[in-house]
């Protein structure tokens, strides 16, 4: 069974938290507080054997090729998700603020992911999800 982290039991404190992060040192508070990933329990061999029998890819999707992205930790998709979204919307650009004004092209290493879904295209293009509808995650692969 997937962890549900302290901040996914704690959601509304945790979110009024993150929408007042604007310098990296309330940022690097905030992660220590938050994703303590010490206490998350990674997947086994046994479920990551699992993932990759049906984890194939390149497909197609909404007119994207698409492939799958899988992560070592075993959280729900919703914290998944909130994480990947946290980390990637609020504190990379706290972290890495040139890349936050940098054009986002394939080339240059950018990706459009679904943490939830765990799927990933370079055809960049619409901001949503077309399997599930959450707002699609910038990641940057050349970094």
């Amino acid at each position: 069974m997937a962890f549900q982290p302290p901040f996914m039991e704690r959601i509304a404190e945790f979110d009024k938290e993150r929408r007042q992060l604007h310098t990296l040192e309330q940022w690097r508070t905030f992660a220590a507080k938050w994703f303590d990933t010490a206490q998350w329990p990674m997947k086994s061999p046994e479920q990551q054997k699992r993932e990759s029998s049906y984890k194939q890819g390149p497909f197609t999707l909404g007119g994207r090729q698409w492939g799958y992205t899988s992560w070592v930790y075993d959280l729900t998709p919703e914290a998944r998700y909130e994480y990947f979204a946290t980390l990637r919307g609020i504190g990379d650009p706290l972290r890495f603020p040139e890349a936050t004004n940098a054009p986002r092209r394939p080339e240059d290493g950018w990706r459009q992911e679904c943490p939830y879904c765990e799927i990933s295209t370079s055809d960049l293009g619409d901001a949503v999800c077309p399997r599930c509808g959450r707002e699609l995650i910038f990641e940057n692969y050349a970094s």
